[in-house]
């Protein structure tokens, strides 16, 4: 099954991040957006496991969580990457709980290690995707003063499995890991 970690995004920050997506697709087109239900904070993307391979990934979540403080989280400002002239990834930054969240990543990342995850190549970068460019890269610099201000307790972070179908994906929720 197709797998990843994230930080689930409540109602009331989704609205938010939701309404400020509306802006930005009202003037772009060829983007493939990101439900409302969908929306979060990716912890590590995972990939296709087996069942004793997502077992072992809970206990590290697990692990993880158990030994991690409960933190908060706010939105920022809209981002693109490669480059906002050249942009395939539209996102909202986190502004407030951007270093809790890089310390909760590299734990993951440390404790995934010592079952077989190879580490991320690219600097991990705390965000929410909002959408993606199908075929094309887009030049979205006229957004960049476009913020999604929402503040949340982050309790826990969850383990999901993605099923992809033509309308786009669907994410089933694995397991929570409590934070402290």
């Amino acid at each position: 099954m197709r797998v990843f970690i994230a930080i689930e995004l409540e109602d009331r920050s989704k609205r938010i991040v939701s309404e400020a997506q509306r802006t930005i697709q009202k003037n772009l087109k060829g983007i493939k957006w990101v439900e409302y239900e969908n929306l979060h904070i990716t912890l590590k993307f995972l990939g296709d496991l087996d069942e004793g391979k997502v077992e072992r990934v809970k206990k590290v979540i697990k692990k993880v969580s158990s030994d991690t403080d409960g933190f908060y989280v706010s939105g920022g400002s809209f981002g693109a990457f490669p480059t906002p002239h050249k942009a395939r990834v539209l996102f909202f930054g986190i502004k407030e709980g951007k270093d809790h969240i890089y310390n909760l990543f590299e734990k993951l990342e440390q404790e995934l290690g010592k079952i077989g995850f190879e580490r991320e190549k690219k600097p991990y970068h705390p965000h929410i995707t909002v959408g993606r460019g199908k075929r094309q890269v887009f030049d979205v610099s006229e957004f960049l003063n476009l913020n999604a201000t929402f503040r949340q307790k982050v309790k826990s972070i969850t383990l999901f499995k993605s099923t992809l179908t033509p309308k786009g994906p669907i994410y089933d929720v694995l397991m929570r890991g409590e934070l402290k």
